[in-house]
């Protein structure tokens, strides 16, 4: 039997089979490519697949490691190829909530009108003394706000 040593590593797609202490190799056929319709806006890209069974819209969207505000950083991107499209992003009044530990306090950033939107809900009838309450509400806020002082930071700069 013959063998052959290679200097350099390789790879190849092919069939191999083996009948009768014989070994045929068959080369596979280059396929269709699975991507089409591929748009691409900076490093975010979307397309459709080819499948036969399960085509699908996929979406790829990338953002740095260190991203002060990550999912505002995907959602540019994602508004980026509605535009490329010819869509128009659907208007997001308040770009994302920032988080509280108290559900009587709402708090939404919105980075493109550059505002911080704040609500506070005091129910009078279980809290007679609603000026202890807007004051508990307030320190939790300057808490929301000190956790969420990156993002913050971004959008005053943006």
């Amino acid at each position: 039997m013959e063998e052959k040593i290679f200097e350099k590593d390789f790879s190849y797609r092919a069939r191999v089979n083996g009948k009768d202490g014989v070994i045929t190799v068959r080369p596979e056929e280059k396929g269709k490519p699975t991507k089409k319709n591929v748009v691409m806006v900076g490093k975010a890209q979307m397309w459709s697949t080819t499948g036969k069974r399960n085509p699908q819209r996929v979406v790829q969207l990338q953002a740095p490691e260190k991203s002060g505000d990550l999912i505002g950083d995907m959602k540019e991107q994602f508004d980026g190829i509605i535009a490329e499209l010819g869509g128009t992003p659907s208007p997001d009044p308040m770009e994302r909530p920032l988080t509280t530990q108290d559900a009587r306090l709402e708090v939404w950033l919105s980075k493109e009108r550059h505002q911080l939107v704040v609500k506070k809900t005091v129910n009078l009838c279980e809290t007679p003394d609603y000026g202890t309450e807007i004051s508990n509400l307030e320190a939790e806020l300057r808490r929301c706000l000190l956790i969420n002082r990156t993002s913050l930071l971004n959008a005053s700069r943006a």
